[in-house]
């Protein structure tokens, strides 16, 4: 492919997306900020280059990074909370245990990406690509993961809890098992499951040990008919009479 195929296949690829092409155009003053302090909130970095930079822990919440290059990059534990994705490279990008909780992730390319423990729930992920990605006790509660590509993704423990799976590929929650793109049902909690969240069970007593225990109980004797009513010394040397009414317990 010529480098002007190449220019207008992007260029056609933004206008299905929806992005305007000036939008790509970023704030050098932003990316500066981001350099030197490793945070820019709401910052506009549209198609920026930060390719294999590092930004482990870095604060881009609700930034716009439409169209940015972040392939080979360390971003992990950064928050990207509520930023735009949208059409972004993060192929071969460090993200564990970063939180892009609510983010707009569509067209996103996560390919060889690894997703350990990053947070994506209620994140918006359409025809995003995660072949080969992984994707271990990641959290997708909630997000919209129409028509993504999970071909050969590792998923180990993660959460689809709520998720829009329709279209997906490589991935179905009717069968738990996520083994190189392809599915198989096994137990619940065996490895390379994903696990819908469920309420612990209610905790039931167990009724014969919470039972009280009775011990050494008095017992009370009854005294046949016709021996008499028992009796009782008084002082004096008298006896005296007692009613007979026992009976045994």
């Amino acid at each position: 492919m010529t480098a002007m195929n190449r220019c207008l296949s992007f260029g056609w690829a933004i206008l299905l997306i929806g992005v305007d092409p000036a939008a790509l155009a970023y704030n050098p003053a932003d990316l500066k900020k981001l350099i030197a302090t490793n945070k820019c909130i709401g910052c506009d970095l549209s198609g920026a280059d930060l390719s294999r930079k590092q930004l482990a822990n870095a604060d881009l919440q609700a930034a716009t990074l439409v169209g940015a290059n972040l392939s080979g990059a360390n971003l992990s534990s950064a928050k990207l909370g509520g930023a735009n994705l949208t059409g972004a490279n993060l192929t071969r990008t460090n993200l564990t245990g970063a939180v892009l909780q609510a983010a707009s992730l569509i067209d996103v390319n996560f390919a060889n990406t690894n997703l350990t423990r990053t947070d994506l729930s209620y994140a918006n992920l359409v025809n995003t690509d995660f072949r080969s990605a992984i994707l271990n006790k990641t959290d997708l509660a909630g997000a919209n993961l129409a028509l993504a590509d999970f071909t050969g993704a590792t998923l180990n423990g993660s959460s689809v809890e709520r998720a829009n799976l329709v279209g997906a590929k490589g991935v179905n929650p009717g069968s738990p098992t996520q083994n190189n793109g392809v599915t198989t049902p096994t137990q619940e909690n065996a490895p390379g499951s994903i696990r819908q969240r469920q309420s612990p069970p209610p905790i039931v007593p167990n009724i014969e040990e919470s039972a009280p225990t009775i011990r050494n109980r008095p017992r009370v004797y009854r005294i046949p008919p016709g021996l008499g009513s028992p009796q009782r010394l008084v002082p004096g040397g008298t006896r005296h009479s007692e009613p007979t009414n026992l009976e045994t317990k």
